[in-house]
């Protein structure tokens, strides 16, 4: 909140040795630091923006049960939010392209464990072609294009492609989504984000997933290795040592 956000960033991509990172563009400190170009200062890494999605942001204003009246009694609700993110999203991206980042998420909570929260007409008719219109903006401007959302989201992850997504995160695991089955389904069309769950799994498999998903991915690309979940305090250190070795092994030399 004083501003050192962009340093607690810089530290962890040191501490934790990170080839990618992302930076939440949400709030209103890191909205200044993006105006002052404050992330130019991040070390040369691959460096996406998160900004929250649409969805998201009707959630925001309604709370989740009237986001999901609205859905069925009042669908230009989120048509007028998404009007409204558009524009602000014209100097966000702006922003983002003098501090180097170099691709754009939208955070959208669009699906559980058993699929979509809607149904499938409303996803196809009033979000997906929002999708469209903020991927073309967010290309527009040399970035890549990435989209969050929990949960199984395999039955629109086709749609999402066609719309212009080069990435989706997390693979979510608990709602049911195998990363080397996307991998055979969508793999060379789109890439994906996350897989290992610090939260659910031990040090010895998270080592297993490391070893086994560099060996699927080594030869053509297509995955940023990481938590699916982020790292919370609740996270053993054992299990983020299998991840990060670099956190077992003292504080970085300058």
């Amino acid at each position: 909140m004083a501003g050192g956000y962009p340093t607690q960033i810089q530290a962890a991509v040191r501490r934790l040795g990170l080839s990618a990172v992302g930076v939440d563009l949400n709030t209103v400190s890191s909205y200044a630091t993006l105006s002052a170009g404050g992330y130019g200062q991040i070390e040369e890494c691959f460096t996406i923006g998160w900004i929250n999605g649409p969805f998201s942001r009707l959630v925001h204003a309604e709370g989740f049960v009237g986001a999901m009246i609205s859905t069925r009694k009042t669908p230009g609700l989120f048509a007028e939010l998404a009007t409204a993110q558009m524009k602000e999203m014209e100097t966000t991206l702006r922003l983002a392209g003098r501090n180097r980042f170099q691709a754009i998420a939208l955070a959208d909570d669009i699906a559980g464990k058993n699929g979509l929260l809607f149904s499938p007409n409303y996803f196809a008719e009033t979000i997906l072609p929002v999708y469209r219109e903020m991927a073309a903006m967010i290309k527009a401007q040399g970035f890549f294009t990435f989209l969050h959302s929990d949960g199984d989201m395999r039955g629109v992850i086709e749609l999402l492609i066609n719309a212009g997504f080069d990435c989706i995160h997390p693979v979510d695991g608990q709602g049911g989504l195998d990363l080397y089955e996307l991998r055979e389904e969508f793999g060379g069309r789109v890439s994906f984000m996350g897989h290992l769950d610090l939260m659910a799994w031990d040090k010895a498999r998270i080592a297993d997933e490391v070893n086994s998903a560099e060996q699927a991915f080594s030869a053509k690309g297509g995955l940023i290795l990481g938590s699916a979940g982020g790292i919370s305090l609740d996270v053993a250190e054992e299990v983020l040592s299998a991840l990060y070795p670099q956190t077992a092994e003292g504080e970085p030399k300058e």
